[in-house]
């Protein structure tokens, strides 16, 4: 059979992960960010929803157990480059971490 001339669609594979970053000089010009750690994560293609949804909850999980103390943090879910380091975020946020549990802003009296 001759294969020449056929095209053949196939979707690319893009892997995908979450993120947690230290924000340091948060809300200065100088502020940068220290990358702690990335984790792989499979997209559900009937779901993929579920995964930004996942994001809060597993940086908040990373946080309790890993021992970080006081400071801003940024969880991200994005597209992996070449590198495996995060490319495109897709969601994100920025979680103030008191070293045991997320700070709340304060509420006028």
């Amino acid at each position: 059979m001759d294969q020449a001339g056929r095209w053949v669609y196939q979707e690319e594979k893009v892997p995908h992960a979450f993120s947690l970053c230290r924000v340091l000089d948060a809300g200065t010009f100088e502020q940068s960010y220290d990358l702690l750690g990335v984790v792989q994560v499979t997209v559900d293609r009937r779901h993929p929803e579920k995964l930004p949804a996942n994001l809060r909850p597993w940086a908040l999980a990373t946080l309790t157990t890993g021992g970080y103390g006081f400071g801003r943090f940024y969880a991200s879910y994005s597209t992996l480059d070449e590198d495996g380091e995060p490319d495109r975020a897709l969601a994100d946020e920025y979680i103030d971490w008191s070293g045991s549990e997320v700070l709340a802003p304060a509420t006028p009296a």
